[in-house]
């Protein structure tokens, strides 16, 4: 849970900070604010669960503050702290918002004894609230499965009929001659699952369209279904545009307030009739593919579609073959580091490289001759580490459930794998006895085994690739002999020095001006 603590004394938010054992109460993140505006905007960004409050503040008092808290339909639970001479005036207001208060100066028994009383009550609340859902969303399940399936066919369909699409929007109390669509696409959904509904997606998603219907059935007809990863409002309505716009930004603040979900939505911005609904979930996908993966603006390069993953296909077969999950990983965690580098990343380009990993992943399997079925990515993810987590874990189940007793494994293949690693860390520190615990050979084994397919010991392969990149880099860039030295892999310029001139018969120095 999270908690944010709010009072324009230093000493009172770090007094309560320090006195009270926090993950006893299984509160892991707390947040500070020393008046009522800065306490609000801390709320609108971390939705804590619970808040305790001094009512005597500049800027924005409690009381101001708590009413703009009710207003914006937060239910955090609150504890007051309120000084003698104003507590008369506001026990009776907090009371009827339904908060605990405690008087200046408070025992801090009184304070956990408030807290505790907060964390149940919000417990119970989430308890109920989840059964409540859960007993309201199984009522419907079925009859949202058939249209959601009858939606699909009508919408995959090349050619459909006019009549087939009005009758289906008639079907759902949609006006086919006047009506609104909107198309939003979650972006943490499967994180949220897993933390706060018990892995329950279905229950998750009524979750959110009950949040849909509470904000849109005012403005008249309204039906939402789920297609793909993707959640479809239709609304018939007599309002303004700006009015169902207006709506559209309010489901996306309510689902990151209530559910911690963010999204991206595209909206058409026109009424439809029925002929015109597949040209209008066209162009609100396509709004959608544009958006930037990241949530703001970066400082960086704009970002240019490369082919990142199919050159390296040999040597993730051969990792999968040694069963290096480590090398897997990092490959992953380098693509994340490379596109993080952006300021701009759309979902279209996210999804070519989801494109080129199944690609990979599937030529893979068939090398592998794996009978299992393996999972490969989903095309609509949109955040970059929701991403890359996905992938780490399907290379870590892969190892799991690949019957490695009927695979030829051979000798060269593992050592190829070494050679591979070395390559790709060569200005890292590499020892024979790190490769040997990392590919889980003994250190007389692999050396061996490297000499006899490379002719040469696993120093010296190293020690030329590092001379090698220091002639690349004396012969074409500017970098002086000390960066020379520390890109090419040698933390010490003399002993580098010494090497170049024991390969070469001359210094770097030297080099460089012939």
């Amino acid at each position: 849970m999270k908690l944010l603590i709010v009072d324009d004394e230093e000493h009172v938010r770090e007094g309560v900070e320090l006195s009270i054992d926090w993950q006893h109460y299984k509160i892991n993140q707390i947040f500070m604010a020393e008046n009522g505006l800065e306490a609000l905007e801390l709320v609108r960004k971390h939705i804590p669960e619970l808040i305790i409050c001094d009512m005597s503040m500049h800027l924005m008092d409690g009381t101001e503050f708590l009413e703009k808290l009710r207003e914006e339909g937060w239910g955090s639970k609150v504890i007051v702290l309120s000084g003698y001479q104003k507590f008369h005036y506001t026990r009776a207001a907090l009371l009827a918002n339904g908060v605990d208060y405690l008087l200046k100066p408070f025992k801090i028994r009184d304070l956990e004894k408030a807290i505790q009383k907060a964390c149940n009550q919000i417990k119970q609340e989430q308890e109920v609230r989840l059964k409540e859902l859960s007993t309201n969303f199984r009522l419907n399940e079925v009859n949202n499965l058939v249209m959601e399936q009858r939606f699909s066919r009508l919408i995959e369909e090349e050619q459909v009929s006019k009549e087939e699409l009005n009758t289906f929007l008639t079907t759902i109390g949609i006006n086919p001659d006047f009506f609104y669509v909107v198309t939003f696409l979650p972006r943490n959904k499967d994180a949220i699952v897993k933390k706060h509904f018990a892995r329950d997606e279905q229950l998750f998603n009524y979750s959110m369209k009950n949040i849909v219907k509470e904000l849109v059935e005012s403005l008249g007809s309204w039906y939402v279904l789920q297609h793909e990863e993707f959640i479809i409002v239709f609304i018939s309505s007599n309002y303004l545009l700006v009015d169902i716009e207006a709506s559209v930004k309010k489901i996306q603040d309510a689902w990151k307030r209530t559910l911690r979900l963010s999204s991206f939505s595209g909206f058409y911005k026109m009424s439809l009739t029925a002929s015109r609904l597949q040209l209008a979930l066209f162009e609100e996908k396509s709004m959608i593919l544009n958006c930037n993966i990241f949530d703001h603006i970066k400082s960086g390069r704009k970002s240019s579609v490369i082919n990142f993953f199919i050159d390296k296909e040999r040597v993730i077969l051969e990792a999968i073959l040694a069963k290096n999950k480590q090398y897997l990983h990092e490959l992953v965690e380098s693509f994340k580091m490379e596109l993080a580098s952006y300021e701009f990343v759309s979902i279209r380009e996210l999804q070519h490289y989801t494109v080129e990993i199944n690609l990979l992943l599937v030529r893979i399997y068939s090398q592998i001759n794996s009978d299992n079925f393996h999972e490969t990515m989903p095309l609509w993810i949109s955040q970059l580490e929701e991403w890359t987590s996905k992938l780490k874990q399907i290379f870590s189940d892969m190892l799991e459930s690949i019957n490695y007793s009927r695979l030829e494994i051979t000798h060269v293949q593992s050592i190829a794998t070494v050679r591979n690693y070395i390559n790709d860390h060569m200005k890292e520190e590499v020892t024979l006895s790190g490769l040997a615990e990392i590919f889980h050979f003994s250190p007389q084994y692999l050396a061996k085994k490297f000499k006899e397919e490379y002719g040469t010991t696993i120093m010296n392969y190293l020690t030329q690739l590092r001379i090698e990149k220091a002639y690349s880099l004396l012969d074409h860039t500017e970098l002086s002999i000390q960066e020379v030295a520390s890109e090419s892999g040698f933390e010490n310029l003399n002993y580098f020095s010494k090497v170049f001139k024991k390969h070469t018969g001359i210094t770097p120095s030297a080099y460089r001006k012939n």
